[in-house]
């Protein structure tokens, strides 16, 4: 992204509010691009079992889970990422993920799935 950044002034653009808010990227990527933590749930389907959990690094968490890294999760290696909320701190990820489990509940888990749509 800077690299983009740096070219696009190299051919003349200035770093001002109307190039940098041109509908070319969408609202909510500014976002998640900011965010450093979040809250996640996955899915295997040979367990038919969700986990939750939270992370700073999404993608390198989803891959120690499929390889057993974890202990709840190495029972299955067909782990897929299927609900994320992001937050700025490590501590709102972390209570979010505590609120979520503490609900002991599926059926809370595949609403927030659904409403993700």
């Amino acid at each position: 992204q800077l690299a983009r950044a740096l070219a696009w002034h190299a051919r003349g653009h200035r770093f001002d509010s109307g190039n940098l808010h041109q509908n070319s990227i969408p609202p909510m990527v500014g976002f998640f691009i900011m965010s450093s933590y979040c809250v996640y749930i996955i899915y295997s389907k040979l367990l038919n079992k969700f986990y939750t959990g939270s992370t700073s690094a999404i993608e390198k968490r989803l891959i120690e889970h499929n390889a057993g890294i974890s202990t709840f999760t190495s029972k299955a290696n067909d782990w897929e990422l299927c609900y994320i909320e992001k937050y700025e701190t490590r501590e709102l990820a972390m209570k979010r993920e505590k609120e979520i489990k503490s609900k002991k509940s599926r059926k809370y888990i595949e609403y927030l799935i659904s409403s993700v749509g």
